[in-house]
């Protein structure tokens, strides 16, 4: 046997419609929060025997009063019927109708509709509230419920009966006058009537009140047709004959002015037919179908359904959630009706039973006639309890609340189709669910006494647990059993087309079950389905076996005790009755059953000559009404069989002599120990011996077994462990009173055990203990040692008595008086706590130390409540809580109160001094001052102290200083508006390092080392004097870089602004170089003055701002940058060409730094344009198509000198002149000769030189062509001769280059000077046609250095040599050589 609630889809092979299966498996908790019932899942053993594995599940099963068993794989009892040839015909059900409280709504309406008709003054519409029709019945039950009209209305209750009924007063502003109109005009009338009527007071009706209006639509039951009737009373018509008199639905003649006349037809109907609606309530039949028809209708009723919610779409299926939910919905709504057809209680016997295979223990068929079903031992057929019911389910189709026939057991089994859920209570709260059932329609139930017999009603399991039933649910799916238990109400519905098949049966334990229900049976008058007391006869007459004798003779006594109190009764009533011993058997129901309450009568009944009816006991005198001499009582069995029968007859043998002869000794002659009481008990249950003297034993068995039970729990044994904590013990003696009772019960019971003896001893024990707490409370000198000791010897013995109360207490008080001096020094709390203390171990309040210690406690009140003063105060000073702290030196404080006064007297004081230092220092050095943390410490302070300090004020403003002093240098040291905002402190510190790395090399030593010291910059690493730093950040090389194709210096991409596209442009020009470019900047540059003024503000301050030190540094720093830089440019009246590259290296350095040195860059900048040679400006239309960039600098290119301007520089025309001018690209000049380039003339081929950058011509140079091939490095005549005279490296060339004007004018002159400034190559579109010889490699500078590191000239031309040795000049060729990606080749 396994319990469990978890689901196993079971699948019936021989399910003949395998899509009816496709359940949705539920994903959610049940509606209305239900508990599974348990499903069990037999193992094949346990299986085999239907009756024993249920019995061994009963226990269980009856908690819920529902299970659900899922055989073990493989169990597959197939399917009998013929599908083709199966018909039968359903039954119709309302949903709407079927559920109790709506039934009982609609019957009132009819019920008031009746009424008013039969009254003249028909109902033509249901008022309307908040746009919706007044629900009558609801408002009567309300208005009784606060007691009735008049109630109502004399305590202005109308607005709540409203709210009650959900309607909002705002809303429905005349909601009271309407609800009393309506409960005045409709309601009222008929209740009063109907309060007479049952009273036997009604009044009646105004003659001749006729009237012409039909009845409202109602639930037909027996139909009245709509017809006019009139209402008259006249003493003439009442004397015509009788007959016509008569209701014409009751057929019942009434008080003579209780009758309607119809007008119409003349007949006469009585007012309690025309007052009262639903009585007759039932399902009515549906149509009959076979399996296919059927199965179709249902598939297409639940499609269309669900499809017209929106709930599937065609390919799904319903969930089983959402079928209950909808279900429960349409069953709860009075306003929406739904008709489903259901296949209910079909007779096995007249359509066959699916089940076909006998030998199958679980067949339906057989399970009623197994040998312990007790239903083996009945004669008859009785179908649906011997003989299986069909049931054809379709969506919707209920089975309402019900238990089984004679509260048996029922058995289900599901062949195949669509889940069907149960709902279950068990049969212990059978009486709770009775109760809800009248609490909620008592109105049916009024009409229907029997109306939980008539299997036509519904509740939900909402409002069921609402009152406190137990409900549980299990879902049944195809090849499962669902098995109901003795008493327990279920119901359930079908989620859609299925097939079950029912029976019940009874176990042995169900006997008593079924004597309940037969008494039941005949209070409501309804006939059973067979005799109880025949069965339980037959089982006494066939059955033998021990297993049965053990319930049967306690089912035997109860049958002969209720027999023959019945009889003695009727004898005492009529003694002159005949009797006559009747064994025929009863062949037809009238012969045995009741005419009056329809109850078998086996035993005995009352007959009478008159009739061949009979009658119980107990109906004696409903039989008929003839004298009680023609009366005969037939009995079965004399009184004496009866008794014999229970007794067992003549059955005392020598054993069951013995047996008792065994027992008065054990009983008598010794205690009688436990065991040797079983043995007795077994030997006569083995030997059949006497009832009584079992029973006796079996009694006194149990009182020993009960007594043993409690004797250990207050039994104290050797080795028991002590419980010495004892605060949550209750000292009542109860203990001890139980233990004195139980030692003067085992006298009474007369027995031998071990426990006797230990409950005697614990007496004992307990005795003398409590005489001895006696003495010592008694006693004025015990000590606490010894109080202690008796407590502790107490609580060993789990003592009860009231003394453990008053020595705990005394020894508390002993301990309060020992402990207390020690607390007098204490603090605050610890006096308090000693008080109560005190309270608790009753401390007389006389006694001197403890009014001591409550003086203490009023001083320190004081003290609290006197720091509440000042604590509230606005105008509290440091003094006063310096007088609090003085004062508590000498009485016990609150602790948290003390440290919170320490601490202010503290803090207070620190601050006061930290203020008067700051303005002492104020009129000191700088570096004496203040700083910006003492001032956030003492405006912290203040936020904190509940005091006003001295200077406070003063504080405030230098704080708002400090806060606008920050804002200004926040605004001068702004942060980039992209990226993460830093700190102002970590942004000067960036500049800082910014000028440091910058101006390093420009430095003094003293500088240079107080900014390394301070950790602004790093002692760089050089080799042989050169360093690897570049850009005008002066760093080493990171990312990509650009060369300047005129300084040759290598320029970070991000620092100069310049994008990838123009590091593969031909050309580029740096914005040293060229004067009018402007570096784009995301943040303006703070100037030096700036910064000084920010200086001289800060010294005006109280407190020195944390980033003074800062500030100082970079004006420091950068004011000796600024006259260093002042100094070169006043080391010579005019600066000239030769100090062009220390001109570019200052503007470099200025250009970088983060601080702006506006007069000195301009001046440089100034001077590089004075300095360069003006030319023309580049038209950028003129590039071809196939240039990388068009690039157009933005100040004029230096040219070399003509030979033809007599030793002076060529000067262009403006920039703005040669913009406009069509010949200025034809104006350029080459070559020593200065002359332009000609691509027709016989100088059209021209060689460059390597060093200076200048073109010229090969005749001019003394250069063959046929040698080119070979020239692998070309330096021109100006250039060798200068790096000859010189020494010098032709890096070194600009850096002694002079300013000798003059030069010679001949062409084929090698003695011009080289004064030719370095200019970039040009683009394409502005060279002319001409062989490819400019070379133009943008490669980045070596991240390692070797001993003699090369300038990055010098590797850009190491790279450039090696690229050309298999160049040649050729006349209008064109090559490209690709390099690699940071290799760019163009040539024209």
């Amino acid at each position: 046997m396994r319990p469990c609630t978890r689901h196993k889809p079971s699948m019936d092979p021989m399910y003949p419609h395998p899509s009816m299966t496709d359940t949705v498996p539920r994903t959610r908790p049940r509606l209305f929060g239900l508990t599974e019932a348990p499903t069990f899942y037999p193992t094949a053993l346990e299986f085999a025997d239907p009756m024993k594995y249920i019995a061994s599940i009963q226990k269980e099963g009856e908690k819920y009063g529902i299970i659900k068993i899922v055989p073990p794989a493989g169990y597959s009892p197939g399917f009998k019927l013929n599908k083709e040839t199966f018909r039968f015909r359903t039954r119709l059900q309302k949903l709407n109708s079927m559920e109790g409280e709506t039934r009982a709504n609609v019957n009132y309406l009819e019920q008031l509709s009746n009424y008013h008709i039969s009254a003249g003054t028909p109902i033509h519409k249901i008022p309307q509230l908040d746009k919706r029709p007044i629900d009558l019945f609801k408002l009567k039950k309300q208005v009784a419920r606060e007691g009735g009209y008049h109630t109502v209305t004399s305590r202005k209750k109308w607005a709540e009966i409203g709210r009650s009924m959900d309607y909002n007063r705002k809303e429905c502003t005349s909601m009271s006058n309407a609800l009393k109109s309506a409960y005045y005009r409709f309601i009222l009338p008929y209740e009063n009537w109907l309060s007479s009527y049952k009273s036997g007071q009604i009044e009646l009706p105004t003659p001749r009140l006729s009237f012409t209006e039909p009845s409202m639509p109602r639930m037909k039951r027996v139909a009245l047709k709509e017809t006019v009737y009139t209402m008259s009373y006249d003493k003439e018509e009442e004397e015509e004959d009788d007959e016509d008199d008569l209701c014409q639905v009751c057929h019942e003649g009434e008080e003579e002015g209780d009758r309607v006349v119809c007008e119409g037809c003349g007949d006469w109907h009585c007012i309690k037919c025309l007052t009262a609606a639903g009585g007759d309530y039932g399902f009515e039949d549906g149509d009959e179908y076979s399996l296919s028809a059927f199965q179709d209708k249902c598939k297409q009723f639940k499609h269309q359904w669900f499809s017209k919610k929106e709930q599937i779409r065609p390919d799904s299926t319903v969930s089983e959630e959402d079928c209950e939910d909808e279900f429960w919905r349409l069953v709860e709504n009075p306003h929406e009706t739904c008709q489903v057809e259901y296949g209910a209680d079909l007779h096995s016997t007249q359509h066959g039973s699916a089940l076909g295979d006998l030998q199958d223990p679980w067949n339906l068929n057989v399970i009623p006639a197994l040998p312990k079903s007790l239903f083996s031992h009945i004669q008859a057929d009785i179908s649906g309890m011997m003989v299986p019911w069909l049931y054809i389910g379709m969506c919707f189709s209920a089975f309402c609340w019900h238990n089984e026939d004679h509260y048996t057991y029922s058995i289900n089994y599901m062949h195949w189709g669509e889940t069907k859920t149960w709902y279950g209570i068990p049969g212990s709260d059978t009486m709770k669910f009775e109760e809800s059932m009248r609490k909620a329609v008592p109105e049916l139930f009024e009409q229907q006494p029997d109306l939980l017999f008539q299997l036509v009603t519904m509740l939900s399991p909402g409002r069921l647990l609402e009152d406190n039933v137990s409900v549980y649910a299990v879902d049944q799916r195809p090849g499962q059993f669902v098995v109901t238990f003795p008493k327990s109400y279920h119901s359930g519905f079908n989620h859609g087309y299925n097939f079950c098949e029912a029976v019940n049966f009874a176990l042995p334990e169900w006997a008593d079950y079924g004597l309940e229900c037969v008494q039941r049976y005949k209070e409501y008058r309804r006939q059973p389905c067979f005799s109880h007391d025949e069965l339980i006869l037959n089982v006494a007459e066939h059955d033998k076996t021990p297993e049965t004798g053990k319930w049967l003779h306690k089912a035997l006594l109860s049958m002969k005790t209720r027999e023959l109190k019945e009889r003695n009764a009727l004898r005492s009533l009529y003694p002159t009755l005949q009797q006559v011993i009747k064994t025929s058997p009863q062949v037809s129901d009238v012969e045995s059953q009741c005419l009056y309450c329809h109850c078998y009568s086996y035993l005995s009944h009352i007959a009478c000559q008159c009739t061949d009816a009979i009658a119980c006991l107990d109906h004696c005198k409903e039989l008929c009404s003839c004298d009680i001499s023609s009366k005969t009582l037939f009995v079965r069995m004399t009184d004496e069989q009866l008794i014999q029968l229970v007794n067992r007859g003549p059955d005392v043998t020598k054993a069951s002599l013995e047996w008792l002869d065994k027992v008065d000794r054990t009983l008598h002659e010794s205690p009688p120990t436990l065991k040797a009481l079983r043995q007795l008990i077994q030997e006569g249950e083995r030997i059949s011996a006497p009832e009584e003297p079992l029973e006796q034993l079996h009694h006194k068995v149990t009182q020993i077994s009960e007594w043993i039970e409690q004797a250990k729990k207050y039994a104290i044994r050797k080795h028991q462990n002590r419980r010495k904590d004892s605060a949550s013990r209750e000292f009542n003696g109860d203990k001890f009173n139980q233990i004195q009772q139980l030692r003067e019960t085992a006298k009474q019971i007369y027995f031998d055990a071990s426990e006797v003896y230990t409950i005697r001893k614990t007496a004992k024990l307990l005795a003398e203990f409590k005489e001895r707490c006696l003495a010592l409370l008694d006693s004025q000198h015990t000590n606490l040692e010894a109080y202690r000791e008796a407590y502790d010897m107490g609580t060993g013995l789990n003592a009860d008595i009231p003394e453990m109360v008053q020595l705990k207490m005394a020894i508390t008080q002993h301990t309060w008086r020992k402990e207390a001096p020690t607390k007098l020094k204490g603090h605050y709390n610890s006096i308090l706590q000693c008080i109560e203390d005190a309270k608790e171990c009753r401390i007389p309040i006389e006694d001197p130390l403890y009014q001591e210690i409550v003086a203490l406690e009023q001083e320190g009140a004081r003290w609290a409540a006197q720091y509440s003063v000042i604590a509230d105060a606005s105008s509290a000073h440091l003094d006063h809580y310096r007088d609090l702290l003085a004062a508590s030196a000498k009485i016990p404080t609150p602790l948290d109160t003390l440290y919170h006064v320490r601490e202010v007297v503290k803090l207070g004081t620190e601050t006061v001094n930290s203020i008067q230092q700051a303005i002492q220092k104020s009129t000191g050095p700088q570096e004496e001052k203040a700083s910006a943390a003492d001032l956030s410490r003492i405006m912290h302070s203040l936020q904190w102290l509940p005091i006003h300090i001295e200077g406070s004020n003063r504080v405030m403003c230098e704080k708002n200083s400090m806060d606008l002093w920050t804002q200004h240098a926040e605004a001068l040291f702004e942060s980039p508006k992209q990226g993460t905002h830093k700190p102002l402190e970590q942004r000067m510190t960036s500049v800082l390092s910014n000028i440091a790395t910058i101006t390093e090399g420009s430095m003094t030593k003293e500088m240079a080392s107080g900014l390394e010291s301070a950790g602004i910059i790093k002692k760089k690493k050089s080799s042989n004097g050169s360093t690897d730093q570049y850009c005008l950040c002066r760093r080493p090389e990171s990312g990509w870089m650009i060369e300047c194709d005129v300084c040759h210096e290598w320029y970070h991409g991000p620092c100069v602004k310049a994008s990838r596209r123009e590091a593969k442009a031909h050309t580029y020009v740096c914005p040293i170089c060229d004067g009018g470019q402007m570096i784009p900047r995301q943040i303006k540059r703070p100037t030096l003055e700036e910064c000084v003024l920010l200086f001289e503000e800060s010294k005006s301050l109280l407190f020195v701002p944390k980033e003074f030190d800062l500030l100082s540094r970079i004006i420091g720093t950068v004011q000796g940058f600024k006259d260093r830089v002042q100094s070169f440019c006043r080391s010579k009246t005019h600066l000239g060409a030769q100090d062009l590259k220390e001109i570019r290296s200052h503007l470099r350095q200025l250009e970088g730094l983060e601080v702006y040195l506006r007069d000195e860059t301009d001046f440089l900048r100034r001077k590089i344009q004075t300095l360069s040679a003006i030319l023309p400006s580049i038209n950028a239309s003129s590039f071809s198509s196939s240039s990388v960039r068009n690039y157009t600098p933005s100040f004029p290119l230096p040219l070399s000198l003509s030979p033809r301007s007599s030793g002076s520089f060529l000067h262009s025309a403006p920039q703005e002149t040669m913009a406009h001018s069509p010949s200025s690209t034809d104006e350029r000049v080459y070559c020593l000769c200065r002359r332009s380039y000609n691509p027709n003339g016989p100088d059209a081929h021209m060689i460059g030189c390597d060093t200076c950058h200048e073109w010229f011509h090969l005749s001019c140079v003394n250069v063959a062509p046929k040698a080119l091939p070979s020239i692998e490095h070309y330096m021109c005549p100006m250039c060798t001769k200068y790096y000859t005279e010189n020494a010098v490296h032709p890096t070194h060339f600009y850096n002694n280059s002079n300013n000798n004007n003059n030069g010679s004018s001949n062409s084929n002159s090698n003695k011009h000077s080289p004064i030719v400034l370095p200019t970039p190559p040009l683009p394409p579109a502005l060279l002319p046609s001409r062989n490819q010889t400019v070379i133009k490699l943008t490669v980045r500078p070596p991240t390692t250095l070797p001993e003699n590191p090369p300038s990055p000239t010098d590797v850009l031309y190491d790279r450039k040599r090696k690229r050309m040795d298999t160049m040649s000049i050729k006349e209008n060729v064109k090559r490209e050589h690709t390099m690699s990606d940071d290799v760019y080749v163009h040539a024209i």
